[in-house]
């Protein structure tokens, strides 16, 4: 899950599901999607793209980068977790009821999310979140 400033338009190819758009302090908005749709996440919002259907969802992704959004090493601040600030909102720091979210959009097709591995994998070699400023 990102929030950059989004040049990337997808086309989806194949499969079927849903994509989470939202600006930072607001609540997610769902937009469903499949083969021939095209993801516009507007610029700065949060965003996260979910494969609920049986088959690999597939896309192509239109994309300009410049140079504006990349760290002082060249790489995408889309890449970095925001932990080492970057913009990657990694799956650890993801709400519960994005979670369930998924789970239970997956439920509709028979599906269930097989994800835990990746969050305790994940989890375990991050950096530890940044402390809080109290204001």
């Amino acid at each position: 899950m990102q929030a950059i400033k989004c040049l990337a338009r997808p086309i989806i190819r194949s499969g079927e599901g849903y994509s989470l758009m939202w600006p930072k302090g607001d609540v997610p908005r769902r937009y469903e999607w499949q083969a021939g749709s095209m993801i516009v996440p507007p610029n700065m919002w949060l965003h996260q793209h979910f494969n609920t259907g049986t088959t690999p969802a597939r896309y192509l992704a239109f994309k300009h980068e410049v140079v504006s959004i990349r760290n002082a090493q060249g790489v995408p601040k889309a890449w970095i977790s925001r932990r080492i600030g970057g913009d990657q909102i990694d799956y650890a720091d993801e709400t519960p009821e994005i979670r369930r979210t998924f789970a239970e959009a997956l439920s509709r097709n028979g599906l269930t999310p097989r994800m835990d591995a990746a969050y305790e994998a994940e989890l375990a070699e991050l950096p530890p979140l940044p402390a809080r400023s109290v204001a």
